[in-house]
């Protein structure tokens, strides 16, 4: 009597292309949280009168001298298409030279896509009461935090929190500068980073959908939360280091920096998250 050897599958490929519930729940729970902040802000700041006057008097919670506002500008500035293209070649090519195959592909994909979504956001489907030109979501706080997500889903886990504070500084700065430079209104900054923050989640479980081998076994959340309040106190900081004020006096000073800490808070809250979210995820 003879018998067939029995295959039995290796536990790592056992383990490709499937992720616990949970992971699909979390990505699902930031773009459902994405969508429905991004049509608040909508319905709020672009719909209505009273919130889009709002949102434009906003523009001006900081003051300063023109040094400062050079500065910030200048800084801003260093912002364009060609930006989004070397993010999108440099953190697919990091990827790609560690073997991390499935990271370049989502990287590839939160880039395209959040890029996309912008840019059809703002000049085809999105209106502005009035006369004024829509300008939500903000392009360059798209790029801006697509450059610090490229870089925080490619480093390696030793470096992903140094790098998600850097990049967290980095996309707050030029968020917070737009609305300084009176380019873009709140609103504006914190669309982008809902647009961000939902392609993030959608790309991070789809590498997670394509990797092999074991997920990794442990996730330090309280760290990325620290650190989440760490780059908004910092990037804060930085402006009130390069000459700027808060605008008003008593109450009104109170709310600029309500404002100030609320959009530098949603910026890094969204690096924050999906560096949490790629070392719970990724290898």
């Amino acid at each position: 009597m003879t018998t067939r050897p029995i295959h039995v599958t290796p536990q790592r490929e056992h383990n490709a292309r499937r992720v616990p519930l949970s992971s699909a729940l979390w990505a699902g729970g930031a773009i459902t949280f994405a969508l429905g902040v991004g049509v608040m802000l909508v319905r709020i700041f672009l719909h209505t009168w009273t919130g889009a006057d709002w949102d434009t008097r906003l523009m001006g919670i900081l003051g300063g001298p023109p040094e400062a506002f050079g500065r910030i500008m200048r800084f801003v500035q260093t912002v364009s298409p060609m930006t989004v293209a070397v993010t999108l070649l440099v953190s697919m090519g990091v990827a790609l030279a560690r073997r991390r195959y499935a990271i370049a592909a989502a990287t590839g994909v939160l880039v395209v896509g959040a890029t996309l979504t912008t840019q059809v956001l703002k000049y085809q489907v999105l209106d502005r009461v009035g006369t004024m030109q829509n300008a939500l979501p903000s392009g360059h706080s798209t790029a801006a935090l697509l450059w610090a997500l490229g870089a925080v889903l490619v480093a390696p886990r030793a470096w992903r929190p140094a790098v998600t504070l850097v990049g967290m500084v980095v996309a707050c700065t030029i968020g917070v500068g737009t609305i300084a430079g009176r380019w873009h209104r709140p609103s504006d900054v914190v669309a982008a980073a809902c647009v961000c923050l939902g392609w993030a989640a959608g790309a991070v479980l789809l590498a997670a959908l394509q990797q092999r081998g074991p997920r990794p076994t442990r996730s330090r959340g309280g760290l990325y939360l620290g650190l989440a309040v760490l780059g908004t106190a910092l990037s804060c900081a930085v402006f009130f280091a390069l000459g700027f004020t808060l605008a008003g006096q008593g109450i009104e000073r109170i709310g600029a920096f309500v404002v100030l800490a609320t959009v530098a808070g949603a910026c890094a809250g969204t690096v924050a998250w999906t560096a949490w979210y790629a070392e719970r995820e990724l290898r």
